[in-house]
């Protein structure tokens, strides 16, 4: 299924195509960024999987000679917590529902326009435009602090920043006073873009069934100057901590060994389950 290949290869006559040139993200102003990673889309007919496929995708799909038009439904793909092992539809984001003609050997190109599901529960966490929920504990010797330079900054204007060096070596910080009330059940996504040239940490803090439980649930690499996106699983650490009633983003870096600088940007933190 992963390469790409489709059901239709056993299948006798010609293939007609569905190119999909692009995939783009519209978003209300309650939503948040536009801002997405993805790069494959999961194609399905009415009763099989056809395929995953790279975009820009070439798909191409035998049609039924018994109808005039067939249907695919076509979701975008990503990749969990940034690993290719873990590619899968990402639910919160509204399926293509595309119509075939029977036409052998026919070429149709298309544009994935979506948005997100109606049933999506999105928490604009933070994206820096007018505060800073982040906050660095007391052994803290670095901070996340606003930062308006637009050679840093990703949309908008301004993201967070952590500098780092060897007097301001490392940050604990926390979001304050949020309490996000997440779900014991069903996906749950935390979105943010980052760029970095120094590891750092994000994850969650359980609050409630006894001392807090602070965990990093994802270390980040150094990306160079390139902004990436990431769709965080938070369902495991969530759902292992029922107790709990409200949680806090966590966002941690220490200066990498034999560095003497590092940085960390982020922005567009957002909180996605189903309402």
């Amino acid at each position: 299924m992963f390469s790409g290949c489709g059901l239709w290869s056993d299948k006798p006559g010609d293939p007609f195509e569905v190119i999909i040139s692009s995939f783009d993200l519209v978003t209300t102003a309650d939503q948040g960024t536009a801002s997405n990673n993805i790069n494959e889309v999961w194609v399905y007919t009415e009763t099989d999987v056809l395929g995953v496929f790279p975009l820009p995708a070439s798909i191409p799909y035998i049609t039924d000679p018994n109808v005039d038009v067939s249907e695919l439904v076509i979701q975008a793909g990503i990749r969990v917590n940034g690993i290719s092992a873990t590619r899968k539809p990402y639910p919160f984001y509204k399926a293509m529902e595309l119509e075939v003609e029977n036409i052998p050997g026919g070429t149709q190109t298309v544009e994935f326009h979506s948005n997100y599901i109606e049933s999506a529960q999105i928490i604009l966490a933070e994206d820096f435009e007018s505060a800073n929920r982040f906050e660095a504990n007391n052994t803290s010797t670095a901070e996340v602090v606003r930062t308006l330079d637009p050679d840093l900054v990703y949309e908008g204007n301004a993201s967070g920043l952590i500098l780092l060096s060897p007097e301001q070596s490392q940050v604990t910080s926390t979001t304050q006073e949020q309490l996000y009330n997440l779900p014991q059940s069903g996906p749950i996504y935390l979105e943010f873009n980052y760029r970095c040239d120094n590891t750092f940490a994000v994850g969650l803090e359980a609050i409630g069934g006894g001392s807090p439980q602070r965990t990093p649930i994802i270390v980040l690499n150094p990306t160079g100057e390139e902004w990436k996106k990431m769709y965080l699983d938070l369902g495991p650490f969530v759902f292992s901590t029922p107790s709990a009633f409200g949680y806090e983003l966590t966002l941690d870096a220490i200066l990498d060994i034999g560095e003497s600088s590092g940085y960390v940007v982020v922005d567009n933190f957002k909180l996605v389950y189903y309402k």
